[in-house]
């Protein structure tokens, strides 16, 4: 089965979405594809990454709890952060999930570096996930505060825009 995901995410260009919303909803009713749908983030396609990742989001939006168990491989995967499109979803993904401390602790830290990373997309995904885990309270407004600082200082036009967006949120 995992060959037909792979075959449905592969049609169409990387910049669009694809077969994405119908894979998410063939995973959330056989959740046993979830994991292989989780190893297509590490397909040579970089189309086939793209569309899994955001298959994955949309699967979290309605059931953020089957990702519980591959919560330690989804920080793997954004700690590597092979392409821009897991540094934009997996934030999503992470932060509805049941973190432990010591893996917020985790996601904050590869947050913070990734709000270094060379795409604005990443960095202001990785801005958010610090403010969603703030409004959470998993993680101390200060900590998160610190980071729009250092984004608002960016020379980075649309990472200090979004700084400022979030800054009125904390």
């Amino acid at each position: 089965m995992s060959e037909t995901i792979r075959d449905r995410l592969k049609e169409g260009d990387r910049r669009s979405v694809g077969a994405a919303a119908s894979v998410a909803e063939t995973v959330r009713g056989d959740t046993q594809l979830l994991p292989k749908l989780l190893d297509l983030m590490d397909d040579p396609d970089t189309g086939v990454v793209a569309r899994a990742a955001h298959a994955a989001m949309q699967i979290s939006l309605s059931a953020p709890e089957l990702f519980d168990t591959h919560i330690d491989r989804l920080l793997n995967g954004l700690e590597r952060l092979s392409q821009w499109e897991i540094g934009e979803q997996f934030p999503k993904i992470l932060t509805r999930t049941n973190l432990s401390a010591d893996q917020t602790e985790r996601l904050f830290l590869i947050l913070a570096d990734n709000l270094r990373d060379k795409s604005n997309i990443v960095a202001a995904c990785s801005l958010q996930g610090m403010v969603d885990l703030a409004h959470d309270n998993r993680i101390p407004v200060g900590r998160v505060r610190e980071q729009i600082e250092f984004a608002l200082r960016s020379d980075r036009k649309a990472l200090s825009a979004r700084a400022r967006r979030l800054a009125a949120l904390l």
